[in-house]
């Protein structure tokens, strides 16, 4: 992997990176309410998911393996 390739790889795991946490962000407000929107909930957790098995897939290339748990 080329300097130029390695950088736009490193920018797409920081960003996918803060993608996670804007999703995290978003399920801990989701959760905080008497009753929460559970459906609003399980959509951004799979949003989440998604995430994760992208950024799972950018490790990969830097021959970085990643284990996610079937529940993440």
């Amino acid at each position: 992997m080329e300097l130029a390739e390695a950088t736009v790889r490193s920018q797409e795991i920081v960003a996918t990176l803060e993608e996670i946490q804007k999703a995290n962000q978003m399920i801990a407000f989701h959760r905080q309410f008497k009753e929460p929107d559970e459906n609003a909930i399980q959509n951004f957790m799979q949003l989440r998911a998604s995430f994760v098995q992208q950024l799972a897939d950018l490790l990969q290339e830097f021959n970085i393996e990643v284990k996610i748990p079937s529940a993440a």
